[in-house]
C-alpha cells in the first residue's frame, strides 16, 4: 500500500509539476507580448511627440510676424535705404511718408533699432505704390538723383597756380592804393632827395 500511495504522490507531483510548467510558460509569454505592445506603444508615442513638436514648430514659425489680418511684417534696413535711394528722397520727406521723423528713419537703416509692426506694415504698402505718387504725397517735386554721374573733377594745378597769382597781385594793387602804403611811399621819396641834396 505504501508503494501505491507514494506512486500515486509522485504521479501527481509530476502532473503538478508539468501543469505549472505549462502556466508559468503560458504566463511568460503573455507577459512577453505584453511588453512587445508596450514597446510600440512607446516608440508610437515618442514618434507622434516628435511630429507634433515639429509641427508645433512650423505653426509657431508661420505665424511669427502676421497679425489678425494673416500679413507678415517683414523688414530689412538695406531694402528701406535701397527703396528711399530709388525715389531719391531725403530722410525727411521720407519720414512724411511714414508718419515718423527723420531719426526713426535714420535710426531704422543704421540697424540700430526696428520698427513696429504697424509701421512695418504702412511700409510694405508704399513700396507696392509708384515714384510719382510717393513724391506727391511726401510733396518733393524734384526729380530722383541720377545714379552713376560723378562730380564734376577738381581744376587742374596749373590753374590754381594761376588763380593765386592772381589773388595775390590784386593783393599787392589793393596795398598800394591804401593811405598807409602811400605815405610809405612819399617818406622814401623824400629821404631819396634829402639823401642827393646831402650828397651835393
Amino acid at each position: 500500500m505504501k508503494s501505491l500511495t507514494n506512486v500515486l504522490r509522485a504521479e501527481m507531483r509530476t502532473a503538478a509539476r508539468g501543469e505549472s510548467k505549462q502556466a508559468v510558460d503560458a504566463l511568460r509569454a503573455e507577459l512577453q507580448a505584453i511588453r512587445k505592445s508596450i514597446a510600440l506603444l512607446e516608440r508610437r508615442l515618442l514618434t507622434g511627440i516628435a511630429t507634433g513638436v515639429a509641427g508645433a514648430k512650423r505653426g509657431v514659425r508661420a505665424a511669427i510676424g502676421k497679425g489678425a489680418d494673416g500679413r507678415r511684417a517683414r523688414f530689412s534696413s538695406a531694402l528701406m535705404r535701397r527703396h528711399r535711394d530709388s525715389l531719391g528722397m531725403s530722410r525727411k520727406a521720407y519720414a512724411r511718408l511714414l508718419g515718423v521723423s527723420s531719426l526713426s528713419i535714420y535710426l531704422w537703416e543704421a540697424g540700430r533699432t526696428k520698427p513696429r509692426r504697424q509701421t512695418v506694415l504702412a511700409w510694405q504698402d508704399i513700396r507696392k505704390k509708384g515714384a510719382r505718387e510717393l513724391r506727391v504725397l511726401a510733396g518733393v517735386t524734384a526729380p530722383p538723383r541720377a545714379k552713376g554721374k560723378k562730380r564734376a573733377k577738381r581744376t587742374a594745378p596749373r590753374a590754381a597756380v594761376k588763380k593765386r597769382a592772381k589773388r595775390t597781385a590784386l593783393r599787392a594793387a589793393v596795398k598800394k592804393r591804401t593811405p598807409r602804403a602811400a605815405k610809405k611811399r612819399a617818406r622814401r621819396r623824400t629821404a631819396k632827395r634829402m639823401g642827393r641834396a646831402k650828397a651835393a
